[in-house]
């Protein structure tokens, strides 16, 4: 048997949020001391927070889905916030004069971000993009992987007609990825490929290994391209495994197990 490394490339109470009214000076506000998100509700610190580290003005709508889970091994209730800045996406294809060009990746580029919010001390983490296509919003579960002690963070996100999945823990109190996999590809083409997700017994060690199993599903027929952006296929597993990959707690990362 023989171990080969790849590297991994790139978390409930959900909102799409337009924001009105009194934020302007809040979010133009100079905090001399303390912390800014001192009084605020939820809702107002995260749309603080988001305006803040995007540079999005007030009178700009947000858009954004916040999770909520015991993501580290203290008790109290973390949040992973998924922003999708599509209208960016859109007001930067239309000034580079490419707009059908950037239309048939479904806007790719750095559209999608996530941020963590430690539960305990309430700080936010800085902004962390996830280049995806911006007509698909990021979609954000939970498992415990690493242990049974927390829940890891799992962002689906889309490619053109494909979907991925980055897997975050929270080290130091913060998402870090140890691993990346293809939920499928080619979704309404001819060589449409789709995978079985499961998360096993490690082999190597405590944590558990990410298994990709081949799978089989129904090719759909889209009316409209944007259709692509935001189908699940029902995916029926087989017995066929893909990719078997076990947990590295040395640099902690994923590594892909061969026979």
């Amino acid at each position: 048997m023989k171990y080969v490394w790849i590297f991994s490339v790139i978390f409930v109470f959900g909102c799409g949020q337009t924001e009105e009214a009194d934020a302007p000076e809040k979010v133009d506000k100079e905090v001399e001391s303390g912390d800014p998100y001192e009084g605020l509700s939820m809702k107002d610190a995260v749309e603080l927070h988001i305006r803040r580290e995007l540079s999005i003005a007030a009178n700009e709508p947000l858009e954004y889905q916040i999770y909520q889970e015991k993501c580290d091994d203290d008790d109290s209730l973390d949040a992973v916030i998924a922003v999708n800045l599509f209208g960016k996406a859109m007001d930067e294809a239309i000034k580079s004069g490419k707009i059908a060009k950037h239309a048939e990746t479904g806007f790719m580029g750095n559209y999608n971000y996530i941020f963590y919010r430690d539960g305990m001390t309430g700080t936010f983490t800085p902004p962390m993009p996830v280049a995806s296509s911006a007509k698909g919003k990021l979609a954000v579960s939970f498992e415990p992987i690493l242990s049974s002690s927390q829940q890891e963070i799992l962002v689906d996100y889309r490619i053109r007609n494909a979907c991925y999945r980055n897997i975050y823990t929270i080290n130091n109190a913060r998402p870090l990825q140890v691993h990346q996999v293809k939920l499928f590809d080619g979704m309404g083409d001819r060589n449409m490929e789709v995978y079985a997700i499961a998360y096993e017994k490690g082999k190597i060690s405590d944590a558990k290994d990410v298994v990709l199993y081949k799978g089989t599903s129904t090719n759909p027929t889209f009316k409209s391209p944007d259709e692509v952006y935001s189908y699940l296929p029902k995916v029926t597993k087989t017995n066929e495994v893909y990719e078997r990959w076990f947990f590295n707690p040395t640099d902690m990362k994923y590594y892909m197990m061969k026979q």
